[in-house]
């Protein structure tokens, strides 16, 4: 390789590097704003507990080769998660939602077109969140009480609109970023070097794309069934909550 050659290749990577770490602090700074100032004690992100016990999550779906995939993964282990479905997902595959359900999984509301609330007004972000707890309710026959905003962006509308239907709104405290078509080894080596008592792991059953979330799950969910950890909903977890 030349030198203006080798030049050339190390400046591509060095922005390359740049790129990928701009992405990730401002991903970091979405969530941050997306939390009304007050509201932080209404919002669950993770829990305070001495109990080893953490809450899998799953946005976006249900999708039906993915979802089912995981949904086969998770009873394989005996582990039950929360999905937190859009609606109009759950509408056009509702044997999925009453699946997730029969096999013990909690459904939460994720709006029911993936669109961020926080720029809605009231009306429209009341809208989002009924009509996905319709598409739930229809094929589930089960009520949706919990409900992340979409790239947990939630403002203050969101947040009032939400507790006025008597929704927790849950966000996450390890994310996996498995939306980025990351290898099943980076998914699972991301929750295992992150986890905490009372974390709420983000997952997605459905992406755009090639995912490789199924197969992180068979390296990690045993890795932390090791390790003496009991993965439960998250209203199990809220409850568990230290007082």
């Amino acid at each position: 390789m030349t030198g203006t050659a080798s030049a050339l290749w190390k400046n591509c990577f060095a922005m390359r590097r740049l790129k990928n770490t701009v992405a990730m602090i401002l991903s970091a700074a979405i969530l941050t704003s997306s939390v009304p100032a007050g509201a932080e004690g209404r919002i669950v992100s993770k829990i305070e507990t001495d109990e080893r016990i953490v809450a899998l999550t799953f946005d976006d779906g249900p999708h039906p080769r993915t979802t089912a995939e995981i949904l086969d993964v998770l009873k394989e282990y005996g582990v039950r998660a929360t999905f937190f479905n859009v609606g109009e997902n759950a509408a056009k595959r509702p044997e999925l939602t009453a699946r997730e359900a029969a096999e013990g999984h909690e459904i939460g509301n994720h709006t029911f077109s993936h669109i961020n609330i926080k720029p809605l007004s009231p009306e429209k972000v009341k809208k989002q969140i009924l009509d996905t707890e319709t598409a739930v309710t229809d094929a589930a026959n089960v009520k949706t009480t919990l409900f992340r905003p979409p790239e947990g962006r939630i403002g203050e509308a969101g947040e009032r609109v939400a507790e006025e239907l008597g929704y927790t709104v849950v966000l996450w405290s390890v994310d996996t970023r498995d939306w980025t078509h990351r290898s099943a080894y980076a998914i699972a080596k991301t929750v295992t070097d992150n986890v905490k008592d009372g974390d709420v792991i983000l997952c997605h059953d459905f992406i755009s794309g090639e995912s490789h979330t199924a197969e992180a799950l068979r390296i990690f969910i045993p890795k932390l069934l090791e390790e003496g950890y009991e993965f439960v909903t998250v209203s199990e977890l809220i409850s568990k909550k230290a007082p």
